[in-house]
C-alpha cells in the first residue's frame, strides 16, 4: 500500500487559479485518516489546497484540462481504499475550519504577493509575523509602480487613498508604503 506517511510526492498536472504545477505532496493529518494536498513551488512557495481555492483543473495524459473539486482531486490521488474513504468523509474539526478561514481571509495577501513577484517588484510584508495573514501592509521601493502592477492584477483603488487597494475577487484591502529595506550590516 502506498499511503502518505509524512509527505508523499505525486506527479500530476494540476492548474491552480491559472498556475500550472507538475507535482503535489500529500500530507497525512495527525489523528485523522484525511490528508492535505500541498503545492511546493520555488516561485510561489508552499501552500495547502483548500475549498477556498476557486479554480482547480486537472490534466491527464493526452486529454484536455478539466475542472475538479478538492474532494474529487483527493479521491483521484488516494490510491488505496482506506485512504479514499477517508477523503470522502467531511472533516469538521475546529482546527481545520480555522485554517480554512485564515486561508480564505488571506487570499488577497497571496494574490498581491503573486502579482508583485511576477512583476519583479521587491516587497516586504510588515510587520513580520508568524501568521502572514495577520497583516495587509506591504513595503515597496516604489508605491506607484507597485500600485500599477496590482491594478493590472485586478485590484481596485480606494477612492480616498493613494496607497490602499481592494482585491476585486473578495473585497479585502491591502496597503502599500514606500520604504527602503535591506539586511543589517555586520560591524
Amino acid at each position: 500500500m502506498n499511503r502518505p506517511n509524512r509527505v508523499d510526492l505525486r506527479q500530476v498536472r494540476l492548474r491552480v487559479n491559472g498556475l500550472t504545477f507538475e507535482s503535489v505532496r500529500l500530507r497525512r493529518r495527525c489523528g485523522s485518516g484525511d490528508f492535505d494536498i500541498l503545492i511546493d513551488d520555488p516561485n510561489v512557495g508552499c501552500f495547502a489546497l483548500t475549498a477556498a481555492v476557486p479554480d482547480l483543473e486537472l490534466r491527464d495524459e493526452d486529454s484536455e484540462w478539466r475542472q475538479v473539486t478538492l474532494d474529487e482531486l483527493k479521491r483521484i490521488l488516494a490510491d488505496d481504499g482506506e485512504l479514499a474513504e477517508a477523503a470522502e468523509e467531511p472533516q469538521a474539526s475546529a482546527e481545520r475550519e480555522s485554517f480554512n478561514r485564515l486561508v480564505a481571509e488571506g487570499e488577497h495577501i497571496m494574490n498581491a504577493e503573486i502579482a508583485l513577484f511576477r512583476a519583479g517588484i521587491a516587497f516586504l510584508q510588515l510587520p513580520f509575523q508568524q501568521n502572514k495573514f495577520a497583516s495587509n501592509l506591504f513595503m515597496v521601493l516604489n508605491v506607484s509602480k507597485a500600485k500599477a502592477c496590482l491594478l493590472r492584477a485586478g485590484f481596485q483603488p480606494k477612492v480616498d487613498s493613494e496607497t490602499v487597494l481592494f482585491d476585486s475577487r473578495n473585497g479585502q484591502p491591502i496597503q502599500l508604503i514606500q520604504g527602503r529595506y535591506g539586511l543589517p550590516r555586520k560591524s
